[in-house]
């Protein structure tokens, strides 16, 4: 659905100001929640810009046109489609690529082909715990649950468990040089 727990909200908080990106993508944005809250706290807590400047650029990826809504206007620019068909928005560089409640609803070997295009300093990946059983949520095949993650097979991130949401964190030197 276009939603998420909002139980993760300070730690993602915690961790994007703390790392001050200046380039963020957002797969799977949804309803757009991230992207005010990133815009919120990444711009408008920023005393030295203006209300209407921006320091931080938001792109933002929905396989589902149906989910826009007024919070997309946070984004600089959005890609509706599948975000394994974009290429002009996954060969680029990101300082903070975020991905709530995506994967499960990628199979392993799509998840495997977006994680090994993306080029980061710093993902996060919020994933269920335990997948539920969904369906076609508001008539959205891509809404079906259809993998379930660990850390076996996400290996090397930093690992975090919120009720029953896991928060995986990588930080990857060889872009941050």
């Amino acid at each position: 659905m276009p939603s998420s727990s909002y139980s993760v909200i300070p730690a993602v908080l915690d961790l994007v100001t703390t790392v001050k990106p200046r380039t963020i993508l957002d797969i799977g944005i949804g309803f757009g929640k991230y992207g005010a809250l990133f815009r919120e706290y990444l711009d408008l807590w920023n005393t030295s810009t203006g209300y209407d400047e921006k320091s931080v650029i938001l792109t933002g990826v929905e396989v589902c046109e149906r989910y826009r809504s007024p919070l997309w206007g946070c984004y600089d620019e959005i890609a509706v489609g599948n975000v394994l068909k974009l290429p002009e928005i996954t060969d680029r560089e990101y300082d903070f690529i975020f991905m709530g409640d995506v994967l499960e609803h990628l199979h392993e070997n799509e998840a495997a082909e977006l994680l090994g295009k993306l080029n980061f300093t710093h993902l996060l990946i919020v994933t269920p715990l335990v997948v539920s059983d969904q369906g076609a949520v508001y008539d959205n095949e891509h809404e079906r649950h259809v993998s379930q993650w660990s850390r076996e097979n996400l290996p090397g991130a930093q690992y975090m468990v919120i009720g029953n949401q896991q928060l995986f964190y990588y930080y990857n030197e060889r872009t941050h040089q």
